[in-house]
């Protein structure tokens, strides 16, 4: 019988402040900027590249830095551009962003490719409809088959809401076009959430757009498609929990997101074990894990799917049970972890809980042990309490975002079954807040944004003791970070989001530090 262990944490207990540090010299850090393409936007709309915001921004501004993936060889980065449906392709060598690559947009119409788009009917119904689906994948990760090397996302999509400008709009609210939507096509999508900016002509729609695609998809290093998982994970979602299909993550109520990106695929990692090859993906509406066989990236394969989630707990008098909102995912293989099993760290960041799977050589999950953070004994509901996570082998330490105390919980995973809460690792100037975390060879790099998300954020380095070893200045809204797989570089998306009035827009970039030179 697994041991499930819940660990009471106070916000102010055994916080680790420190004197500030000197800000490390620019040079440290190259920028890859998106400026040398401001004069091809006009080309790079036409090519399917989503630019739009509100004031006709650059390219630069409007571009948004989601997520990350290096090369085994640490030359090439590939970086999701999620509001822009959009990849980049990053020289790390060179710090230049090589290409711009739109990533197209799926045919929800064909067989195998249906959704539920309906959330008051109460009832799953998969079925093609006339829309087509923006990819917008969040997460991204690399994987290689016979040494060709591979990408693969989670779509989740996102809409963008700034001040007075919002793209998000239900089909009731259009004016279709009625050569070419039926009065009965017209009623059966009226509940679907879509995008305002696309598929409109003389006045009326004559295309729809939803916000991502409902699906993983694994794609070349050229950033082409190689095959999506269709319509896979609402079917398995309708075939597993029946009863909670497509319910929020705050809400036991069945259908609840089918008019919104369903089940909504955000985290995924990867990990080869034996002669296969796993992406494991959180669904974080649905709050459940999925895992495919990306053995054969033209036919990505269902092996599990596993939610520790509790269908009849009353979420609004939380108490726990449940985990809620899976927003990272972390693989550690049996050579680093802390009982020699190949493990799964879930971080759910609406129960504010830490999950941990062993996962088998087949793919297969089982729960292992779990931390929950809580205030005065008090778990804390929706407010981003874990969001991502990185291991650090030496130490058997767990290193998890806390979006709600702006800081990094430090567990010990010595016994992977009960991780014991060690400490917290907070920063200087009030208002700062952690957005991501990963670790190499004992050193732990944490982006941190700033207190007015419009200004430069930066990246502090800490030993795996949370001694502070240095802090270096990156771009607007620092969100993923990633070392290179040879440790020598950390790459960070910075995200630059416009203010809420949009009246300042950051330009996205990413940006590249060399570890040796933050860190002498």
């Amino acid at each position: 019988m697994k041991r499930i262990v819940l660990f009471s944490v106070a916000l102010s207990l055994f916080a680790c402040q420190q004197a500030p540090l000197p800000i490390i010299e620019t040079q440290t850090v190259t920028t890859a900027g998106f400026g040398a393409f401001n004069s091809k936007k006009d080309t790079l709309i036409q090519s399917g590249v989503r630019i739009f915001g509100k004031g006709a921004p650059s390219v630069a501004q409007d571009l948004e830095p989601e997520y990350i993936a290096v090369s085994a060889d640490s030359k090439t980065a590939w970086v999701t551009l999620q509001e822009n449906n959009a990849l980049a392709i990053i020289d790390i060598p060179s710090g230049r962003v090589q290409k711009i690559v739109p990533l197209g947009f799926k045919d929800h119409s064909l067989a195998g490719n249906g959704m539920d788009v309906n959330d008051t009917d109460k009832t799953i119904q998969i079925a093609p409809v006339k829309v087509k689906g923006m990819y917008q994948p969040d997460s991204i990760a690399r994987f290689q088959v016979n040494n060709e090397t591979f990408l693969v996302t989670a779509n989740e999509g996102d809409a963008r809401e700034w001040g007075d400008f919002k793209e998000e709009t239900s089909v009731s609210k259009m004016v279709l076009d009625s050569a070419v939507f039926t009065p009965e096509q017209t009623l059966a999508l009226a509940r679907l959430n879509v995008t305002s900016t696309l598929g409109h002509q003389d006045g009326k729609y004559r295309e729809l757009y939803s916000f991502g695609a409902r699906s993983i998809s694994i794609w070349n290093s050229k950033g082409e498609l190689v095959s999506d998982s269709r319509d896979l994970i609402e079917q398995t979602v309708a075939a597993k929990e029946p009863l909670g299909f497509n319910a929020n993550h705050t809400s036991n109520t069945i259908d609840n997101r089918s008019d919104n990106k369903g089940p909504e695929p955000e985290g995924i990692t990867v990990a080869t074990l034996g002669a296969k090859t796993y992406a494991f993906v959180g669904l974080e509406r649905q709050s459940a894990i999925m895992v495919f066989d990306v053995s054969d990236p033209k036919n990505p394969v269902v092996t599990d799917y596993i939610s520790n989630r509790d269908f009849t707990e009353d979420l609004k008098a939380f108490k726990g049970k449940s985990d809620l909102g899976p927003e990272g995912l972390l693989f550690i293989p049996a050579t680093d972890s802390p009982n020699g099993e190949n493990l799964l760290v879930v971080t759910n960041e609406v129960s504010g809980s830490t999950t941990l799977y062993t996962v088998s050589t087949a793919g297969k999950l089982s729960l292992l042990g779990r931390h929950l953070f809580t205030e005065n004994g008090l778990p804390v509901l929706d407010k981003g309490a874990a969001e991502i996570s990185a291991y650090d082998k030496d130490s058997k330490q767990l290193y998890v975002v806390n979006g709600y105390s702006k800081s990094i919980d430090v567990l010990d995973l010595k016994d992977p079954a009960k991780p014991m809460f060690v400490k917290q690792l907070k920063f200087e100037n009030a208002g700062e807040a952690a957005n991501s975390v990963a670790v190499s060879g004992g050193i732990v790099a944490v982006a941190v944004q700033a207190a007015v998300k419009t200004d430069a954020g930066k990246v502090v380095f800490f030993d795996a003791q949370g001694n502070q070893k240095a802090q270096v200045p990156v771009g607007s809204l620092p969100d993923m970070l990633t070392f290179t797989p040879d440790g020598k570089y950390v790459l960070v998306a910075n995200e630059a989001e416009p203010s809420d009035d949009y009246t300042i827009d950051p330009e996205g970039s990413i940006s590249i530090i060399n570890v040796s030179r933050a860190l002498k």
